[in-house]
């Protein structure tokens, strides 16, 4: 696994039983592990930050999923920056200075100095305003919340009847 993380915190269980608060922290449990594993294993894993980010919300019944900011650019993917907000700002040189060096990647020419790093995140940050993000994927996201649910999408059903089945037993039970 990727990054382990305890997440999911239930905001609104107005009229849930505690069985199915029970089946839909578990179903977001796995559901969050799953797509951090399958981040690493599409290769978008770098600092960890965004498998970290991670989270759910039980919400009105809901699971609800939330992740750092760059996470819905990488997961619905990124369109190019229109002509009047092509602006690069310090802090996305910054992020791409820092994932550079958390990956190794030097320019060719100037080595790692602060000038040759700075003029090379400035051409990656160009390229990101002009093309988008994550390039292989044309620019449509990788899909990854899409992907995951595919391969648990059984799992998930069989787990949330599982949950009203006790419910219903337990309220038979009661009568």
């Amino acid at each position: 696994m990727a990054v382990s993380k305890e997440v999911g915190s239930v905001k609104t269980t107005e009229g849930l039983s505690p069985t199915m608060v029970n089946a839909l922290r578990k179903v977001g449990d796995y559901y969050a592990d799953a797509v951090r594993e399958k981040l690493v294993s599409e290769g978008l894993h770098s600092s960890g930050e965004l498998g970290a980010s991670i989270d759910y919300k039980i919400i009105n019944g809901n699971l609800e999923f939330e992740q750092t900011k760059y996470g819905g650019a990488i997961d619905e993917g990124s369109n190019p920056a229109s002509q009047g907000h092509s602006k690069i700002s310090k802090a996305f040189l910054n992020n791409i200075m820092s994932w550079a060096n958390m990956k190794g990647i030097t320019p060719d020419k100037g080595g790692d100095s602060r000038g040759a790093m700075k003029s090379m995140a400035w051409a990656i940050a160009k390229t990101i305003k002009k093309d988008g993000l994550v390039q292989r994927y044309g620019n449509q996201g990788a899909k990854i919340y899409d992907k995951v649910y595919a391969e648990l999408e059984d799992r998930i059903g069989a787990d949330i009847m599982e949950a009203y089945k006790t419910d219903i037993e337990n309220q038979l039970k009661r009568m």
